[in-house]
């Protein structure tokens, strides 16, 4: 439910109608839950010297590196600032958000070094390095979703307009390169419960991005799962 703010916010300017809905970072936080699970078994399955596997694999592994840096990045930009302005109440969660950040991103550094190294080598101990690497992630960012589940997005939800909410995904769309679109939607459909997927096509994507879904985006990403996971993909849900 929604509720009117005054015509001026406690951020000094006009706030129309605070209350959003923030469902879509949970399917959000559960892709990055699942890719940082299911990356380092792909990267220790890669025979040493296959270069070609370390290739596709790599590519899979720099796109949710990449999505959680956009992610990060979008958090940083549109939402700590704006939620202590608004709830001061808020500044010591905000600061442990940060915090979290700041070392996720560092783990992400050192996961991008070892993957430059290892997709034109195939080296195993290399390999082994980066998906430890990426498990560090996945444990770091563990704490960090939960927390944020828990003490940020019920207040987000609360305070911040849908308009406002809406730009870290525009921040997010502008900053993927197109051609990774059909791989983004699947997986952002694999993320809901099955029984919802239509639904959630129709209410958010407008009739030509649905047809450009069916026609040639979903051949896409199933082309891109089975690249990765031959014997069937792990399922996000």
């Amino acid at each position: 439910m929604t509720k009117r703010l005054p015509s001026t916010g406690v951020d000094g300017r006009a706030v129309d109608e605070a209350g959003c809905d923030t469902a879509d970072i949970l399917l959000v936080h559960r892709i990055f839950r699942w890719g940082f699970r299911e990356m380092p078994v792909l990267v220790r399955a890669v025979p040493a010297g296959d270069l070609e596997r370390a290739e596709t694999v790599a590519a899979a592994v720099e796109l949710i590196d990449k999505a959680l840096h956009i992610h990060h990045e979008g958090e940083d930009r549109f939402i700590w600032d704006k939620l202590e302005r608004r709830e001061p109440g808020c500044a010591l969660h905000v600061d442990v958000m940060k915090a979290q950040h700041a070392q996720v991103a560092e783990l992400l550094d050192v996961a991008d070094a070892l993957l430059a190294d290892w997709r034109t080598t195939a080296d195993s101990a290399v390999g082994e390095r980066l998906a430890d690497a990426l498990d560090a992630i996945g444990t770091t960012l563990g704490v960090h979703l939960g927390r944020e589940e828990a003490d940020i997005v019920p207040i987000v939800a609360r305070v911040f307009t849908q308009a406002e909410w809406d730009e870290i995904g525009e921040h997010a769309r502008g900053a993927f390169p197109k051609e990774t679109m059909p791989v983004q939607m699947g997986l952002m459909l694999d993320a809901m419960p099955a029984g919802e997927r239509d639904q959630w096509l129709h209410e958010n994507l407008p009739l030509p991005i649905r047809a450009l879904w069916s026609l040639l985006m979903r051949r896409k990403y199933t082309a891109w799962q089975r690249s990765l996971f031959p014997e069937g993909m792990p399922a996000l849900v």
